[in-house]
C-alpha cells in the first residue's frame, strides 16, 4: 500500500505539472494547434475505416473536439460520446444532434442528455478517442484520477483502437504506472501520430 500511495502522489503532482503547462496555452495556440490535430485525425485509417466514433467533448483547456465530433456527424458515421455515472461508469451514447442531444453534466462536462439516453453496446464501437492529463512513449497514459477510462477500455471488443487526442506539451519522459492503468494504442498531438506496439 506505501507503494501505491507513492505512486499516487507521483500521479497527482506530474498531473499538476503538465496540466499547468497545458494551461499556459493561449486560446490561439490552442485553436491552432487543435485545427492541426483535427485534420491528423481524419487522415488516420482508424478514423477513416471506424463507422462507430466515440468522442469526448473537450472540457476547460483540452484539445478542441465539437469541429471534429460534427465531421463524424457530416460522415454519416455513428456519433458515441460518453457520459459519466457513479462508481467511475463511463455510459456511451449514440448522438445525433450536438445541440440538441447534449447538456452541461457532471463538473460541467458536455454530455448526453440522460433524459432519452440511447445506450451504445460498447462492442459495436470501432474507435475510442480519449483524453488525459499526460502522456508518455511507451503508450501509458495518465487520466484525471477518476478511472473512468481505465475502466471502460476492459468493455471494448479487443483490438478496439483506443487513441489519445493532446498538445505536445502533455508529452512526459515516463508516467508512473499502477496496475490497473490502461495503454492506449496511439497518441495524436499538433506534431504527429505516435502509434505504440506491446512488446513482447
Amino acid at each position: 500500500m506505501k507503494e501505491d500511495g507513492k505512486v499516487s502522489e507521483e500521479k497527482r503532482l506530474l498531473r499538476e505539472h503538465v496540466l499547468s503547462l497545458r494551461s499556459a496555452l493561449t486560446p490561439e495556440e490552442r485553436a491552432s494547434k487543435s485545427q492541426r490535430i483535427r485534420a491528423i485525425v481524419t487522415q488516420t485509417r482508424e478514423f477513416q475505416e471506424a463507422g462507430t466514433i466515440m468522442l469526448f467533448m473537450n472540457f476547460r483547456d483540452e484539445v478542441e473536439t465539437t469541429e471534429l465530433a460534427q465531421k463524424v456527424l457530416d460522415l454519416g458515421k455513428r456519433l458515441v460520446l460518453p457520459r459519466c455515472a457513479p462508481k467511475g461508469v463511463l455510459i456511451p451514447a449514440l448522438i445525433g444532434d450536438l445541440e440538441k442531444d447534449i447538456e452541461s453534466g457532471m463538473w460541467g462536462i458536455r454530455e448526453p442528455k440522460k433524459q432519452e439516453l440511447t445506450e451504445v453496446d460498447p462492442l459495436e464501437i470501432d474507435g475510442i478517442f480519449v483524453p488525459g492529463a499526460a502522456f508518455d512513449g511507451q503508450g501509458n497514459r495518465l487520466g484525471y484520477g477518476g478511472g473512468y477510462y481505465d475502466r471502460f477500455f476492459e468493455r471494448v471488443r479487443e483490438g478496439t483502437p483506443k487513441i489519445a487526442l493532446a498538445f505536445h506539451c502533455q508529452i512526459v519522459d515516463r508516467i508512473p504506472v499502477e496496475v490497473y492503468d490502461k495503454k492506449v494504442d496511439m497518441l495524436i498531438t499538433e506534431q504527429g501520430a505516435m502509434r505504440f506496439q506491446e512488446t513482447l
